[in-house]
């Protein structure tokens, strides 16, 4: 397969957006009228087939991208893709490090003959379809709505073109998140909910192999399964980091850098980072914007679990796994690029949306509620893309339009 070549490589992320608006749009139109619950009766629907449909031409989008400086590290990884293949055909599979994803990396080369647009094309469909395999097992009676939550994420495009490594081992993560939700609600079968576990852990073994942050996810959601089943403390420690943070945030970072939790955690709060990649992450420091977009779910989770009192296992397992991956994040966040570290809770963002409003009977109009809190989620990611960013994140064309004449 070639590249797509007939939408430059520099309007790349603004046809994602626009695209990516323009169904948001749809979606909350169809809904907003609305005073019943469709959005929780959506099953066997034409809009199923439809979240499939999209899944795989954003796959495919995302995929076939150019390779262009644009997209951040995904120049580096096709580079070290066609490096791999002008090697020996019979290399030996190296166990060491983050070794499944460069030992994938050599059977899709060696083995299948992919070219490195057909590559990242892979990667694509593991990282969305991973979204698609989490909403199909979890909310699968409105898979429409659950993945345009994933499609409309703030992290959720940068990661696929950028940071894909990344990307890639948390929608394993995802699905394994997913597989330990669904074990609460087996507790009458105890061969099925062992099964789950079991396969969880295993995906949980990948991720952690093809990048090894993803043990935090990991282990936050073992630890939400087996030791902080109640939602209350989850909540409790969150806001406790903040406090953390506010008072002792570098002595933490330090903390964190010690211990060899990522390589990247290390140079990133020595400040060991270029100039001009720092002008791309602008505000270093505690950043109260980002706190705040993070806060929406903390919002969601409090409301469901504490003032309404709903309990459900599965949810306080997503909702805890979020709250302590983001507490951690909260406790670095003065780390320059500390979003590479905010990612590993921000992947289950949308999930935490969609599972409350498409599985919780929360209101008798809760089609309306849902495409006005789709409204304001989406509306985020779209603000934060055209207006506050303004082209500064690496994506050109802003001087082209309209607002900047």
């Amino acid at each position: 397969m070639t590249p797509i070549e007939f939408i430059p490589y520099y309007y790349y992320g603004t046809a994602y957006f626009f695209f990516m608006l323009l169904w948001a749009w749809i979606t909350v139109l169809y809904y907003v009228g609305s005073n019943v619950q469709k959005v929780l009766h959506s099953e066997g629907s034409a809009s199923q087939e439809m979240a499939v449909a999209m899944t795989v031409f954003v796959s495919y989008f995302i995929g076939l991208r150019e390779i262009a400086k644009d997209f951040g590290d995904t120049v580096g990884y096709a580079n070290h893709y066609e490096h791999i293949g002008s090697l020996s055909q019979y290399m030996t599979p190296t166990l060491t490090g983050e070794w499944l994803w460069e030992n994938i990396q050599v059977f899709i080369q060696h083995n299948i003959g992919l070219n490195v647009h057909e590559f990242f094309w892979f990667v694509s469909f593991v990282y969305y379809g991973g979204m698609l395999l989490c909403s199909f097992l979890l909310v699968r009676k409105n898979l429409w709505i659950s993945m345009m939550f994933f499609f409309t994420a703030f992290s959720t495009y940068s990661y696929s073109t950028n940071g894909i490594r990344n990307g890639f081992a948390c929608s394993l993560v995802l699905v394994a998140i997913a597989l330990l939700a669904l074990s609460t609600s087996d507790s009458r079968k105890v061969g099925e909910s062992q099964a789950k576990v079991v396969g969880a852990i295993l995906l949980m073994l990948c991720a952690l192999f093809c990048h090894r942050s993803t043990l935090l996810p990991s282990v936050a959601a073992l630890t939400a399964l087996y030791v902080v089943k109640d939602t209350k403390w989850a909540l409790r420690f969150w806001f406790l980091s903040i406090a953390v943070s506010l008072v002792a945030g570098p002595l933490i970072e330090h903390f964190f850098s010690a211990l060899g939790f990522d390589d990247r955690m290390s140079s990133y709060s020595a400040g060991q980072y270029k100039e001009h990649h720092a002008e791309k992450f602008s505000h270093v420091g505690f950043r109260w914007d980002f706190l705040l977009y993070s806060s929406a779910p903390v919002a969601l989770i409090w409301y469901v679990t504490r003032h309404r009192r709903f309990t459900d296992p599965a949810f306080a397992l997503i909702a805890n796994t979020y709250l302590f991956c983001n507490a951690f994040w909260i406790m670095v966040i003065r780390a320059a690029y500390s979003n590479r570290f905010a990612y590993l809770s921000w992947f289950i963002h949308p999930l935490v949306f969609a599972y409350v409003l498409l599985r919780m009977n929360l209101w008798k109009d809760q089609d309306r509620k849902t495409a006005i809190i789709f409204f304001l989620y989406s509306g985020f990611t779209f603000f934060m893309f055209f207006i506050y960013y303004y082209g500064t994140t690496g994506f050109k064309g802003f001087n082209l339009y309209w607002w900047k004449q």
